[in-house]
């Protein structure tokens, strides 16, 4: 008990050191690229003393070791600040756009894992036959595509030409499916070869051979042994691809017109908008910490020994 209470200690701790970084990198990110925001909120024809006012108005004036403090202080308490471009609070902000956001993330994992898995393993027990061509085939083929550019290719496809689905937006549940596609087929790929390794090898094992000597039926052993001790290293991947899904998705969402996060990010680093880009950044960020942070004690549940490690 008291080794995992130090270990579960040790991770967390690390996770609250990684949250502090983050916070900073994304404060700094944007400070310290060139460009004046208040040039870009009143344009280049507007007097000296309106380009000050906006820049008190944002603490922009102050120097960025103190931006920072107040920056920090605000979102302990859970304020994130005024948008520049919107003229709303930012919490506002996110609120209305995380939903969308966290829909596309949560189908296109769902995309991903299922089919990862079910290839991996169909490609593992069908070794060295066409079907495990194909799960190879299929997979390097999605890992070749650019993400930006099969979200155009679905568009052009089955939007315009077909006109299966909407082009653009948010309408009804057809609008969520190439998105989550478009995501979910290139990070199933990075799943499929993984699975299809650790099953191989969990096939090879002692105890799979005795249950096969003992007259267990093949897809009894599969599932009931072989699957469940293949499936604790996915854990680890699930966590590890969680940043690319993110970034994934706010491409994504620029390219087909979903109102989420990404478009939002997007929208505001164009406009400068400091508030918004910051806590956008932040809140990706701690997610991905988080799902770090999960992964590692789910791990050591599953698996007693990795706490003895740690």
């Amino acid at each position: 008990m008291a080794k995992k209470k130090l270990f579960w200690t040790k991770r967390i701790a690390r996770t609250l050191i990684t949250a502090i970084g983050v916070s900073l990198v994304a404060f700094l990110i944007l400070h310290l690229t060139p460009g004046d925001p208040a040039r870009i909120i009143l344009g280049p024809y507007a007097t000296e003393a309106a380009y000050d006012r906006i820049r008190e108005r944002y603490r922009l004036d102050e120097p960025i070791p103190v931006q920072y403090i107040y920056w920090i202080s605000g979102v302990v308490r859970g304020d994130l600040g005024t948008s520049i471009r919107y003229n709303r609070p930012v919490a506002e902000l996110i609120r209305d756009r995380i939903g969308p956001t966290m829909i596309l993330m949560g189908s296109a994992l769902i995309v991903s894992i299922s089919l990862g898995v079910f290839l991996g393993i169909l490609a593992a027990i069908k070794r060295n036959t066409p079907l495990d061509y194909f799960a190879t085939f299929q997979a390097v083929f999605w890992l070749s595509i650019p993400p930006f550019w099969l979200g155009i290719l679905f568009l052009y496809i089955f939007g315009l030409q077909l006109r299966w689905v909407p082009i653009g937006g948010m309408v009804g549940f057809t609008s969520l499916i190439f998105p989550a596609l478009t995501i979910g087929l290139r990070d199933e790929a990075w799943f499929a070869r993984p699975m299809r390794a650790e099953m191989l090898e969990v096939l090879n094992q002692d105890y799979i051979k005795a249950a096969k000597a003992k007259g267990l039926k093949y897809s009894h052993v599969v599932v009931k042994h072989a699957l469940r001790n293949a499936l604790i290293p996915m854990i680890t991947m699930i966590a590890l691809r969680l940043p690319w899904v993110i970034g994934g998705s706010v491409v994504v969402e620029v390219v087909f017109s979903w109102g989420g996060l990404g478009s939002l990010l997007v929208n505001s680093v164009l406009a400068r908008d400091y508030p918004v880009v910051q806590a956008i950044l932040l809140l990706l960020a701690i997610l991905v910490v988080l799902a770090n942070l999960g992964a590692d004690l789910l791990y050591s549940v599953i698996d007693p020994r990795i706490r003895l490690e740690g």
